[in-house]
């Protein structure tokens, strides 16, 4: 008989010895016995009787690999804390070592092309990160090993290096760079792999050869594959953001290069670009009311480049309905929005379930509206964004759930688990066979090796992946200009440098500042509420309805109190050439740091130089965090540090971070938190703010 974990664990009620034990398990995960003596500093027969112990409790499993696993029993899911860091809203982005050298090189040589505005389109670091995106997103689908994606990641990183010689043979100049910033060691590559990422490089446009496989240590890569992902992948990054000058540069545009005009307009028509997979792929592409498809350059060029590949998809275009001439009405929308009566037909069923953070909560609210235009009963399951939700989602809440009945199963934005892999799976086979769609809107890159796992399972159940920009993580595909606002809203929350850094409209900052500051608010209110269970279901649905119902208005009203709130810091900073740090004793809630660093950023003003420059564009918070103190490591200090997410000139502070010393950061390329050993932290920091000056 399987024995179950307690209801709840008390920590505090537990002996010193069993509470250092399973502390450990919780913040460093399972492990083997003799490890986690060696960690503790323990006798291995001392440690056997206190896990002894711990195992009569419960609360210690062993796992099919004989490590010791920690079981604190179910928590009250809806009374833990939200984990709404802005740094970790975006998806967090794998860089190897090798990866963050290699764009260390590449960055400033593509601000320079950027800024020669030869081509009037992006093709600087925002264009080539969308493109290793979507790249990376399309090479999981189609199942690459590990050695190709490496190479995949690596030439869509340095695909454009050459437009800073010349456009048309750009392609060319790029493989010729690669090759000899590698054998100069400016790149760390091997003579081998340096010939075939300048070659995958080359056949990004122009000829190329799209069967030809080679070896690279010891194993065969598909180099004609990997050339043909990266050609559609270029494609992809199609859109208004590439584009970005503003209505004066564009009458610039026009009184010089008249005949680059409909080149330019036509990308201002296309609205964004995802990817859904069923597991057919099928490429999406979002247009503006009233464009004609069939005459628009670069959707035939991107009907061209998939036609030349191997690459098996399709292509739809689908025009957004114009926006209502007025906002609806919440209570308007509520009335729509009611389940029907009993005696009316029972509609179909569907399931929500999406963690507490601004991006998701919109994918949510849009995804809601469109299942209630498609005739469905729509349930929502919200809860909060902390450590271990997913854990909870698939191994707890969509467990003991009755699948019998749903039509739709929709998950939006689940943080990356590994350990979780195989529940998800499983749990996703449960309800597909139970009859329900399930529908997989997740943009955090860490998740995206389960794809191919994934895309087995939905091929004959009718369920569905999207991927794409961090706009379109919604349900449907008929959808107005209403929802384009807040899909642009959703990753404005996220800070992402990815985003266009200009063309933002002062209505889009505000509504992102009153957005943040309602759910703030909820998370306050619900932190001292008399009951320590609160329903976030029922406490953020009316903020869903407003965004459904368009209700910018409502959210312009809430962003006044914003910065005060939530954008001021309680310390001043130490002003460390261009960078600020400051040491916060009593740091206020997690997600106002961010947002008080930028803040900071801002307020020492920007640089009189083209582009979007700041005079001091990084900005560091370090503070003790006692919730890891322990006799073992003497405590932990948290650092959160930024450049401000628009900066365009300043090398990305991901990039900067020191590599060889205490764990790799969370976070974005503009944004990345970690969690330091107190004899760490005072040297990362140095060396951080070292880097900064040196940039």
């Amino acid at each position: 008989m399987i024995s179950q974990p307690p209801a709840q664990l008390n920590l505090l009620s537990l002996p010193a010895a069993q509470r250092q034990i399973l502390l450990h398990l919780v913040r460093e995960g399972p492990t083997s016995a003799a490890a986690l003596a060696q960690a503790l500093k323990q006798e291995p027969d001392v440690l056997a009787e206190t896990v002894a112990a711990l195992q009569m409790r419960n609360a210690i499993t062993i796992d099919a690999a004989g490590r010791l696993c920690a079981e604190l029993g179910r928590t009250r899911r809806r009374a833990l804390p939200a984990r709404l860091w802005p740094a970790l809203q975006t998806a967090s982005r794998l860089y190897s070592a090798q990866e963050i050298a290699t764009l260390r090189t590449v960055v400033p040589i593509l601000q320079f092309a950027r800024a020669r505005m030869g081509e009037f389109t992006d093709h600087g670091p925002g264009h080539v990160l969308r493109v290793k995106i979507f790249a990376t997103q399309l090479g999981h689908v189609l199942g690459l090993t590990a050695n190709e994606q490496h190479l995949l990641r690596a030439a869509a990183l340095l695909h454009d290096v050459g437009n800073v010689v010349d456009r048309a043979t750009h392609h060319v100049i790029s493989q010729e760079t690669v090759e000899k910033l590698a054998a100069t060691g400016q790149l760390p590559f091997s003579r081998r792999e340096a010939e075939l990422v300048g070659l995958i490089c080359r056949w990004h446009r122009r000829e190329y050869d799209p069967d030809r496989c080679d070896e690279l240590a010891g194993e065969t890569v598909r180099t004609g594959l990997m050339a043909s992902i990266l050609r559609v992948a270029d494609a992809l990054d199609s859109d208004y953001r590439r584009v970005d000058y503003d209505d004066k540069f564009k009458r610039v545009l026009a009184l010089f290069y008249p005949q680059e005009v409909p080149f330019l307009a036509d990308l201002d028509t296309i609205l964004g670009i995802r990817i859904c997979c069923t597991p057919k792929l099928q490429l999406q592409i979002f247009v503006q009311p009233g464009t004609q498809a069939e005459q628009s350059f670069h959707i035939r060029a991107l009907r061209k480049d998939v036609a030349e590949t191997p690459l098996d998809c399709t292509i739809q275009v689908i025009e957004c309905a114009p926006a209502p001439l007025s906002s609806r009405l919440v209570t308007d929308i509520r009335a729509r929005q009611a389940p029907l009566p009993a005696a009316q037909t029972n509609p179909p069923r569907a399931i929500i379930a999406c963690p507490l953070d601004p991006h998701s909560l919109v994918m949510a609210a849009l995804s809601r509206k469109h299942l209630f235009a498609a005739g469905h009963r729509v349930e929502l399951l919200i809860f909060p964004d902390a450590a271990d939700a997913t854990s909870w989602l698939w191994r707890t809440e969509l467990a003991d759930r009755e699948p019998s009945g749903c039509a739709h199963l929709i998950l939006i934005g689940d943080r990356p688990d590994a350990d979780v892999t195989s529940t998800l799976l499983a749990q996703v086979e449960r309800w597909q066979n139970a009859g329900a769609h399930v529908t997989i809107l997740n943009r955090h890159e860490a998740n995206w090796g389960r794809l191919p796992h994934l895309l087995r399972q939905t091929a004959h159940a009718g369920s569905q992946v999207i991927l794409g920009g961090d706009w379109a993580y919604f349900w449907g595909d008929q959808i107005d200009e209403a929802d384009i606002f807040w899909g642009r809203i959703a990753a404005l929350c996220t800070r992402d440098p990815v985003q266009s850094t200009v063309g933002l409209s002062s209505d889009e900052q505000t509504v992102s500042q009153g957005l943040l500051n309602a759910i703030y608010d909820h998370i306050a209110a619900a932190r001292h509420a008399p009951t320590a269970s609160v329903n976030w279901t029922t406490l953020i649905t009316p903020l869903l309805e407003r965004i459904a119902a368009d209700d910018r208005g409502w959210f312009i009203d809430q962003a006044s109190t914003f910065g005060p709130r939530y954008a001021v810091l309680p310390a001043a900073g130490q002003l460390m050439g261009k960078a600020m740090w400051f040491e916060l004793t009593a740091p206020p809630a997690p997600h106002a740091i961010y947002w008080g660093l930028e803040a900071a950023i801002e307020a020492r003003g920007r640089a009189p130089v083209r582009g979007i420059c700041y005079r001091t564009p990084y900005a560091i918070a370090t503070w003790f965090d006692s919730s890891a103190d322990d006799e073992t490591n003497g405590g932990a200090v948290e650092l959160l540090a930024i450049n401000h997410w628009r900066e365009e000139e300043a090398t990305p502070i991901r990039l900067l971070y020191p590599p060889d010393i205490g764990p790799a950061p969370e976070g974005n390329e503009c944004a990345i938190r970690v969690r330091l050993p107190m004899t760490l932290a005072q040297q990362v920091v140095q060396l951080l703010i070292a880097a900064c000056n040196e940039n």
